[in-house]
């Protein structure tokens, strides 16, 4: 791979919409994790030249070490227990997600990552607590992080959805 080729690695890609975004943006994304047979298989088909790990993160969290030094990680946790659509259980094994997302981060060390989810997640009260833990843990990871808030409909996307983003670069020298 030459040096001037910016990295990512994509977690919880589904068939891979994020990634899309991110190749767009000129990153060669060069490996993907997936749970859902059928999506990894979709993802797989477009995007023939990725790694694509078709298992449980949790399964080959150890494996992402061999990635350290991508520039990105990336993804969309599943938000099901954050959404105000469901029961919105802080107990949900699902919500543990943002926190292995994070300790993918921890292996892979890259300049960057970005997180995806409901805006629930990066507004409501509720999950506040949530919010705080994952901020600490990256500042201590040597990332400045802060949630924000986007609706999809002002991005070309032809429908109102609005999303919570956690983003920062290193703060390390």
């Amino acid at each position: 791979m030459m040096a001037d080729t910016v990295t990512g690695v994509s977690l919880f890609t589904g068939a891979g919409g994020m990634d899309i975004g991110f190749e767009n943006a000129g990153v060669k994304v060069v490996v993907a994790n997936e749970l859902v047979k059928e999506a990894a298989e979709t993802y797989k088909t477009n995007h023939s030249n990725c790694v694509m790990i078709n298992d449980d993160i949790n399964n080959v969290i150890n494996d992402m070490a061999k990635y350290e030094g991508a520039d990105f990680v990336f993804g969309g946790p599943p938000c099901q227990g954050f959404s105000v659509a469901g029961k919105m259980d802080p107990n949900d094994e699902r919500s543990k997600l943002i926190f292995t997302f994070l300790d993918v981060v921890e292996k892979v060390q890259p300049k960057a990552f970005v997180m995806e989810n409901v805006k629930a997640l990066g507004v409501l009260e509720k999950w506040e607590p949530t919010r705080k833990k994952y901020l600490e843990r990256a500042t201590k990871m040597g990332y400045q992080c802060m949630p924000f808030i986007l609706n999809a409909s002002e991005y070309g996307v032809s429908q109102k959805r609005e999303r919570v983003f956690f983003y920062r670069n290193q703060i390390r020298s």
